[in-house]
C-alpha cells in the first residue's frame, strides 16, 4: 500500500511492514517463493523408521526357526515309514519331551501372561498340567484308529502334495510375533489348523498304530506346544533363543541329510537366503528407497498426549480422545 501511494520505500516506518504489493514484482506469480527460505527446513525421511540389521536378523531368524521345525517332524515322519526308527522308543522319548515341559510350565510359567500366571498359582499349573497330559495322551489313543483309516480312499500322491502345501500354510501364518515377545496371546488359529491337516494326512498314511500315535504326538509337540517353549526361552534369553535356533537347525540338516544329501544342502541355502540375505536387503532396500521430505509446509496433526486425562471438547474425533486415555 505505502509503495502504491508513491511514499519512499526506504522510509524508516516502510520498514516496519511486510511488503505484500510492489509494482516491481508483478512479474512473478502470486504463489512465488524463494527458494532459498522455502527449503531452508526441510528435513529429508524425518518420520521414517530406521531398520537395523540384528534386530531383522533375530526375526528372521525365528522364521527360520519353525521352518527347521517343520523339516524335523518331516523327517521323523519319512523314518517312521521306512523303519529307521521303532516307534516305541519315539514315543518314549516324547512322552518325556511332554513331561519335562508341562513340569517346567507348572514350575515357573511360560511367560506368556505372567498375570495369570500369579493368579493360578504353582499348585493350579502343576494340576493344569496333570490335566493336560492326561488328555493329550488319552485323546491320542482314542483317536488313534481314526487317524490311522482316515484317508484309505486318497492316494499317497495327493495325500503328499496337501500336506506339503498345508506345511507351507502353517509357516507363512505362523504367529512369530508371539515367539519375539511382541504379543501376549497366541493369535494363529489357522496355521496351527494346518499344521494339524497336514501332520493328520501324513499319520493316516502309516500302517502301525503305533506309529500313527508317534507321529500325531510328535506333531502336536512340534506345532501346538513348542511356541510356548520358544517363548520362554526368548523372554529368558535372546543369546540362549540363538544358540537353539542353530541347534536346531543342525538337527534339521542331520535328518535332511538322512534322507537326501541334495535336500539337505538345499535347506542350507535357504536358511541363508532367510537368514542373512533377506534382512540385509531388507534394511538396504528400507534406507535407499524412500524418499519422505517434511518441512513447515507440512499438516499439523494434533499429538494423543495432548488428549489424555481432558474432557472430550466439541471438535476433537471420538477415536482419538478413546485412543488417547484408553
Amino acid at each position: 500500500r505505502r509503495a502504491a501511494r508513491g511514499m519512499p520505500r526506504d522510509d524508516a516506518r516502510a520498514r516496519d511492514y511486510r511488503v505484500l504489493y510492489d509494482r516491481d514484482a508483478r512479474a512473478l506469480r502470486d504463489n512465488h517463493t524463494d527458494p532459498r527460505t522455502f527449503l531452508a527446513r526441510m528435513r529429508l525421511n524425518k518420520s521414517v523408521k530406521t531398520r537395523s540389521f540384528a534386530t531383522s536378523a533375530r526375526a528372521a531368524w525365528t522364521i527360520s526357526q519353525q521352518c527347521a521345525v517343520v523339516v524335523i517332524h518331516s523327517g521323523a515322519h519319512g523314518a517312521i515309514a521306512d523303519g529307521a526308527v521303532r516307534a516305541r522308543t519315539l514315543v518314549r522319548w516324547e512322552t518325556r519331551a511332554l513331561g519335562v515341559g508341562l513340569a517346567a510350565w507348572a514350575l515357573g510359567g511360560d511367560g506368556s501372561s505372567a498375570e495369570g500366571s500369579v493368579k493360578l498359582g504353582r499348585a493350579g499349573r502343576a494340576w493344569r498340567s496333570i490335566r493336560l497330559g492326561a488328555l493329550t495322551l488319552g485323546g491320542l489313543v482314542a483317536l488313534t484308529p481314526l487317524c490311522q483309516t482316515m484317508t484309505a480312499a486318497v492316494s499317497d500322491d495327493t495325500a503328499a502334495t496337501c500336506a506339503t502345501l498345508a506345511l507351507a500354510l502353517y509357516a507363512i501364518t505362523y504367529d512369530y510375533a508371539f515367539v519375539n515377545l511382541e504379543t501376549k496371546q497366541l493369535a494363529s488359529s489357522f496355521s496351527l489348523g494346518a499344521s494339524m491337516f497336514a501332520s493328520l494326512l501324513m499319520a493316516s498314511r502309516l500302517d502301525d498304530p503305533a506309529s500313527v500315535f508317534a507321529d500325531v504326538l510328535l506333531a502336536l509337540e512340534c506345532y501346538v506346544l513348542s511356541p510356548y517353549v520358544w517363548r520362554a526361552i526368548r523372554a529368558f534369553s535372546t543369546t540362549l533363543h540363538l544358540i537353539v535356533v542353530f541347534a536346531l537347525h543342525i538337527i534339521a540338516f542331520t535328518v535332511a541329510r538322512a534322507r537326501d544329501e541334495t535336500l539337505a544342502w538345499a535347506y542350507v541355502v535357504g536358511v541363508f537366503l532367510l537368514a542373512v540375505v533377506a534382512p540385509a536387503s531388507l534394511v538396504r532396500f528400507a534406507a535407499s528407497g524412500k524418499r519422505q521430505i517434511a518441512g513447515p509446509w507440512d499438516e499439523a496433526l494434533p499429538k494423543l498426549y495432548l488428549f489424555k486425562d481432558t474432557v472430550r471438547a466439541a471438535g476433537v474425533p471420538r477415536y482419538r480422545h478413546w485412543a488417547a486415555n484408553k
